[in-house]
């Protein structure tokens, strides 16, 4: 068994080193106890503060605009969106995608239609749209 001494600096330095790490760590908990959601003096209804949200971006965030584009798109059949609460509904998902997820954070009511879609009108942009398109780019047609 070999031991080893550190010197008296050594020391010093660990224990500075050990005291910063805390002192980090103590700063990070008090950083995440104060942005927690349930964080508040008193017990109040919380305001949404994003009224809507618009998407742009490819198929990671994509509504299903792709089947209003382009004919020979095959996402709105089976396996796409087997995870989805409607079934396949022209997204390059199983279910919800990142912008879903972030509609539901910011307390959006529902999921985003697609920006292509023909009945995507009046009362239903409301809350947002999603212009998002696999393969998108600057043109009109996807790919």
């Amino acid at each position: 068994m070999h031991i080893i001494f550190a010197s008296r600096k050594q020391r010093l330095l660990s224990a500075e080193m050990a005291r910063s790490i805390l002192c980090f760590f103590f700063f990070f908990l008090c950083l995440l106890a104060l942005l927690h959601p349930s964080y508040s003096g008193a017990v109040t209804r919380r305001k949404r503060n994003v009224p809507a949200m618009f998407v742009f971006g490819d198929s990671i965030v994509d509504g299903g605009n792709n089947v209003f584009v382009d004919p020979n798109c095959t996402t709105d059949t089976l396996p796409y969106g087997i995870d989805f609460p409607t079934g396949p509904t022209g997204r390059f998902t199983n279910g919800r995608n990142p912008a879903d997820i972030l509609s539901q954070l910011l307390r959006i009511p529902r999921f985003l239609p697609a920006a292509k879609d023909p009945k995507t009108t009046g009362g239903m942009i409301l809350y947002g749209v999603n212009y998002a398109s696999g393969g998108s780019g600057i043109l009109d047609y996807p790919g």
